[in-house]
């Protein structure tokens, strides 16, 4: 065991011989670094122009999801599914006067928002009926009323038109709806470098398929949208929005506001905490600079490689600060202590590389470990964040490895004033050596509350849930969360589920049995689903097809059905299609071999779409068997994926990171004993974390999932540092407690205020509106103070009774 030690030992003293000849190289050719530096940094900066943020629903998924692929087959063949609803309430809406203030909105969304394809209010609501010349389809207020008698006969006919109830007008007729449909496809020229950012293989989508609404476009609906709301609203008329379009503008939204405030507030309280560090102006400037530059080239590193912006990409900015400054701060701290013991510049820079090069490395390789577990992930958003945050993590390393010793050879640190060797380096050092060498001697004292605090968080753990609701991010008077409650209420939701039908041939759909099984489908699944799930709403081709048979039937109400022949249907429709209209479009292809049943629902929690899907899928192959062939799609799969996704995603980053970090460890502690050891320290802040969100129910969602992985590679930094400077300093004496002691001593003050400025960075997400991320940052400030106290009063503990134990088993071994 001795000469192993003795060979790990040899290979990480070799290891630190090389950061320290590395010290010296660039510190003799600091203006060669300086400029290599800034020159990769200006042509990463230079893509910054392009960011892109996109936050829509189906950006969750990966191109190649089953769910994603069908849904994109789905807008292909028949447009969007996600309208954009705007709910109508005034007191007067069933008079000449409401009608026209109705109508004045109606056209004013037809006029001035942009990207709409169509717009559809009871204003031009379709009336099929027939007459002496044959069948007129027409719009329902194609004739202006002009008398009141005649806008009750519009609304009598209005509330008796099922079509038109949870459509057009609410069930009780207070509340008229217009639905917004927005373009299918972008309409903006785009050039060769921005289609190369859609993997259409991945999806199985032509090359030469156009490109869908791109997010920019969708924000610039519901935008014009708000403004018409903005002028629009008053005392006897309000105006409530929602629509999947609407929940992502409002995320984006969110985010471009606090990361507007986040930046500079956590620069701020980085500058505070290494000022109160250091106490010096170079301290400070120093490694801002380094973090800063770092930053600004991993953004420009996520437009080069076309990732856009989005919740999960979010909190990159303020995580890559904070771990950027924790790197530099390690550095800055043994040059100061080097330089107060009278090295000189070059020497101390040279040497604090030495000391602390290979923890840094290691570090950056364990955290960037803990981040690229996200790289596995089920979701876009986070497999995204899995690929920029180890970029950004890598280049903090080579900044602080070459940027910064070459900025501190050219201002260099200030030798130390007369006397003030004495008074220790850094605030705190002494209370953080008193207290470890109370974990040494005490370790009982400490093991046993942990162990109890421990048990605790597992029962917590154990309770936690999930959730993906964006609409539970905003508060309660959020204008999205109001009118998405209004439009639940009122109108049966906005949340879509689309169920395709393939009859296999060419007018397969014409055949009267196949429409009455769609029919039927449609009813069972009305009765299939039960509180929070509640069909609002229900269209397909049948629709058209009995109200044309209706009004072909002397408008009578009882031939408001399916004609008994398939020639009979085929003949209808011929009629509808010549009458004018192109609704036909919508329901069914140009064959009439596909068809599609919609379905609107309440926007929920995906908690609550997956088993109701798995009932819905059940139903329709019970129905439909071998005949025809299915695809249940729309909004709502799209979204119970995403709540799949996160357990999968989660499960898998933990088990990745944990994987990966520990045998990294044992490399650098030199001995498996130790690698497991030291990893208990590193879990205690996610069963932390996971037992506070389990006792507080709150549950994991998309944003909240991230905070485990991100944990494991944070909290393994501190261990890193104070297991590498123990175990050095322990080979070196033999005494536990002595090189407990020096451990705290060197690393302590640099491990204190690494954690403050992680807590203080992640804190800095409290300030958000949206909930998800205020507490993400709040849990992940409490996970950086847990891993702290756990590598200050824990391990000590931990070691005190692993490496006494060994030594007493040693002396009994030994001969007398």
């Amino acid at each position: 065991m001795a000469s192993g030690s003795g060979s790990e030992r040899g290979w990480r003293a070799g290891v630190e011989v090389v950061f320290e000849r590395w010290g010296h190289f660039v510190y003799r050719q600091r203006w060669a670094s300086l400029l290599v530096s800034l020159v990769v940094t200006g042509w990463l900066v230079s893509f910054l122009p392009g960011v892109k943020v996109d936050n829509s629903t189906e950006s969750f998924l990966l191109p190649d999801d089953p769910a994603a692929i069908a849904y994109n087959d789905f807008r292909d063949q028949f447009g969007r599914d996600d309208r954009v609803l705007l709910a109508v309430e005034m007191p007067e809406l069933w008079s000449l006067e409401g009608l026209a203030r109705l109508r004045e909105l109606h056209e004013a969304i037809e006029h001035e928002v942009p990207y709409v394809v169509e717009v559809e209010s009871l204003i031009n609501a379709r009336v099929t009926r027939g007459d002496e010349t044959g069948l007129v389809v027409e719009e329902l207020l194609e004739t202006w009323p002009e008398s009141p008698a005649e806008v009750a006969e519009i609304r009598d006919y209005a509330l008796a038109n099922p079509l038109y109830r949870n459509a057009f007008l609410s069930a009780d007729g207070r509340v008229a709806a217009i639905a917004i449909t927005p373009e299918t496809y972008t309409t903006l020229a785009l050039s060769d470098d921005t289609l190369s950012g859609f993997d259409d293989a991945a999806t199985d989508r032509d090359p030469n398929a156009p490109v869908f609404l791109t997010a920019e476009e969708g924000d610039a609906v519901i935008r014009a949208l708000l403004e018409l709301v903005d002028r629009f609203e008053g005392p006897e008329l309000e105006l409530h929005l929602a629509g999947a379009l609407a929940v992502t503008y409002r995320i984006n939204v969110g985010m471009t506001r606090d990361f507007a405030m986040f930046m500079p507030v956590t620069l701020a309280l980085m500058c505070l905490v290494l000022a109160v560090l250091f106490r010096r102006i170079g301290g400070v400037i120093l490694p801002m600079l380094v973090v800063v530059l770092s930053l600004v080239a991993t953004l420009g590193a996520m437009v080069w490689l076309e990732i856009p912006g989005s919740t999960a990409v979010q909190i990159l900015p303020v995580f890559l600060l904070t771990v950027g400054v924790c790197d530099a701060v390690h550095i800055l701290a043994i040059v100061y202590r080097k330089r107060m013991e009278g090295a000189s510049q070059e020497e101390a820079v040279a040497q604090s590389l030495g000391h602390s090069g290979l923890a840094v490395l290691m570090t950056s390789v364990t955290t960037a470990a803990g981040m690229v577990s996200f790289a596995t992930a089920e979701m876009a958003a986070v497999r995204h964040l899995g690929v920029l945050a180890p970029i950004g993590i890598l280049l903090a390393f080579v900044y602080t490895m070459v940027l910064l010793p070459a900025l501190m050879a050219i201002f260099p640190v200030p030798p130390p004033r007369r006397g003030s060797i004495a008074k220790g380096v850094f605030p705190l050092e002494g209370f953080l050596v008193r207290t470890g060498r109370f974990a040494v001697r005490h370790p009982v004292r400490i093991l046993l509350p942990t162990s109890l605090l421990i048990g605790i968080a597992v029962l917590g753990a154990l309770q936690t849930s999930f959730s993906h609701n964006g609409l539970s991010w905003f508060p309660e008077d959020d204008w999205l969360v109001r009118g998405s409650a209004a439009i639940d209420d009122s109108l049966g939701g906005s949340v879509t589920l689309d169920i395709v039908l393939d009859g296999g041939e060419p007018g397969a759909i014409y055949d009267p049995e196949i429409l009455r099984e769609i029919e039927g489908l449609g009813a069972e699944i009305e009765n299939l689903a039960a509180d929070p799930i509640v069909i609002g709403n229900q269209v397909s081709i049948v629709d058209i097809v009995k109200e044309t048979h209706q009004a072909l039937n002397e408008n009578r109400p009882g031939m408001r059905r399916i004609p008994e022949t398939r020639q009979a249907v085929a003949q209808e429709l011929l009629l509808f299609e010549n009458s004018g209209s192109d609704d036909t479009e919508e329901w069914v292809d140009g064959e009439y071999r596909l068809a599609r049943l919609n379905l609107r629902v309440p926007f929920v929690d995906a908690l609550v779409f997956p088993p109701f899907l798995e009932e819905v899928g059940e139903l329709v192959e019970r129905r439909m068997g071998d005949r025809v062939d299915h695809q249940v799609t729309g909004l709502m799969t799209l979204l119970s994926q995403i709540f799949g996704a996160v357990i999968v995603s989660m499960a898998r980053s933990y088990v990745f990171a944990i994987a990966v970090i520990t045998p990294l460890m044992m490399l650098l502690l030199g001995s498996l004993r130790r690698g497991l050891v030291s990893m208990i320290p590193n879990l205690l802040p996610i069963v932390s974390v996971l037992g506070v969100m389990g006792w507080l129910a709150q549950p994991l969602d998309t944003t909240t999932m991230l905070i485990g992985a991100m944990v494991i590679g944070i909290a393994v930094d501190d261990t890193i540092h104070f297991m590498h400077k123990f175990h050095r300093y322990f080979e070196e004496s033999g005494d536990l407690e002595w090189s407990v002691d020096e451990t705290l001593r060197t690393t302590g003050s640099a491990l204190l205020f690494t954690t403050l400025v992680l807590a203080a960075g992640f804190s800095i997400f409290g300030l958000s509106e949206m909930t998800n991320i205020r507490i993400f940052g709040l849990l992940s400030a409490f996970a950086a103070v847990v891993a702290f106290l756990s590598d200050l009063l824990v391990a000590p503990a931990l070691l005190a009774v692993v490496e006494g134990l060994r030594s007493r088993r040693g002396k009994e071994r030994s001969p007398p």
